[in-house]
């Protein structure tokens, strides 16, 4: 009886919680890879034994998603999350009911903790396995991992997931030099076709909707385009400007695997009072400069310390890793940013860079666990909103890029933004 009172609240808090949310967010319900609290570190949610991959699975095939993160309080806590299905452009899907996308509970506990050993800084590492026996989604779509502690409103963090359904649509395409004389040596375009193979689709320019991602990136996703051409079995999506993306350049990396020796990238490694401090080169502006080949990972994290440990989980450590940028004088109309999974792809206060006049230098500092990080420097203008990295990191058409051609149906009459195909390509493959 008490333990169907409590479902019976929760599934009302989650309601609730949506006046409280905006009151503290500005928003309905949060809609982005967002960490709420300080004392949450390296939330990770990837698809079950692929740590590099994106957090996408198909829907009632066995496979599952992982999340971890860690609490540096040290303590043990009692977090819970819940699931919000979300449209093609993360609008929460409004005319959908809990019950019309989730199976079992409305929320679920996440039991499966430990805590860190050998560690300067001590901390409780957290992971989760989905969907649960207990929590399970029923349609494809756009979703939002929420965790919270107590009841939804308290909001730790949230994790953007996607899930796809099986249907015999199929993307085929390429990547290639841009079309367009203007950007033909900065750009890369994306062709590619959708093969019905015979999927009926009405009106395919209202019902179907095409999201591309250049390296895992939302903020700058191109989410507008119709197709070019309609045949019997396929619409075509071969642009000359639509399609296209800045190339930008290869990530910046470093390598804080191991705190006990200097990597190619690292100026000092240092211990004091504060922890663990790591000063990493200057880093220099490649507007100009001609295009290098270099192994990255486009953007991502690696999470690992190879100081002769069994468990990077749990016997990783954390560091103070110091930035340095040196630029003549404060850029103009807009601010700085490190952008990458090491600031979970936000360009906010987390990211920021902050200008030292007299040091004539961009200069940032991040928590960050061991690993290896990839990284680059975007600006931002404060009029439009728009990213740039032409200005630090400048623009190639070689540059190697990983793209994601995401299929959305919303048939007329239906409820909801299906995912129907997911492709990836590469500018170099």
């Amino acid at each position: 009886m008490k333990n169907h009172f409590r479902r019976v609240v929760t599934f009302f808090l989650l309601f609730f919680s949506v006046i409280l949310i905006e009151v503290v967010s500005g928003q309905v319900l949060p809609d982005d890879n967002l960490i709420y609290k300080p004392n949450i570190k390296t939330v990770l949610l990837f698809k079950e034994g692929f740590e590099m991959s994106a957090p996408i699975m198909r829907l009632r095939s066995g496979e599952s998603l992982r999340l971890s993160f860690d609490d540096l309080d040290g303590d043990m806590k009692h977090y819970q999350y819940t699931i919000i299905h979300c449209e093609a452009d993360w609008t929460t899907s409004a005319d959908l009911r809990v019950t019309d996308y989730l199976d079992g509970y409305n929320e679920d506990r996440i039991d499966d903790f430990e805590y860190s050993f050998n560690t300067t800084v001590h901390y409780t590492h957290y992971s989760l396995s989905f969907p649960s026996r207990d929590l399970r989604p029923k349609i494809s779509g756009n979703y939002i991992m929420l965790v919270f502690l107590d009841d939804p409103s308290n909001v730790v963090f949230t994790r953007r997931f996607m899930i796809t359904e099986a249907t015999p649509l199929e993307i085929t395409g390429n990547v290639h030099q841009a079309s367009a004389i203007p950007n033909r040596y900065t750009h890369q375009e994306v062709d590619f076709t959708l093969k019905m193979n015979g999927m009926q689709i009405n009106d395919p320019s209202r019902e179907i909707k095409v999201v591309l991602m250049q390296d895992g990136r939302w903020d700058n996703a191109i989410t507008s385009l119709k197709p070019r051409f309609y045949r019997s079995e396929s619409l075509d999506y071969d642009y000359d400007n639509e399609n296209e993306f800045p190339g930008g350049n290869e990530f910046r990396s470093f390598d804080i695997k191991s705190l006990m020796y200097q990597t190619e990238r690292i100026k000092k490694i240092t211990f004091d009072s504060g922890g663990n401090e790591v000063y990493l080169l200057d880093d220099q502006r490649r507007t100009f400069k001609n295009y290098v080949t270099d192994k990255e990972i486009n953007g991502r994290k690696l999470i690992k310390n190879e100081d002769h440990v069994q468990n990077s989980d749990i016997q990783a450590d954390y560091a103070w890793v110091h930035f340095s940028l040196p630029v003549d004088a404060i850029l103009a109309n807009g601010q700085l940013y490190l952008l990458g999974a090491l600031t979970d792809w936000q360009l906010n206060d987390e990211s920021k860079m902050i200008y030292d006049p007299d040091g004539k230098r961009y200069t940032k500092t991040l928590f960050l666990k061991q690993g290896y990080y990839n990284y680059l420097y975007v600006f931002r203008d404060n009029k439009t909103k728009r990213s740039d990295l032409s200005l630090i990191e400048g623009n190639h058409w070689e540059t190697e890029n990983e793209y994601t051609i995401l299929v959305y149906y919303h048939e007329n009459g239906g409820q909801y933004d299906r995912l129907i195909a997911v492709q990836d390509l590469n500018s170099i493959h």
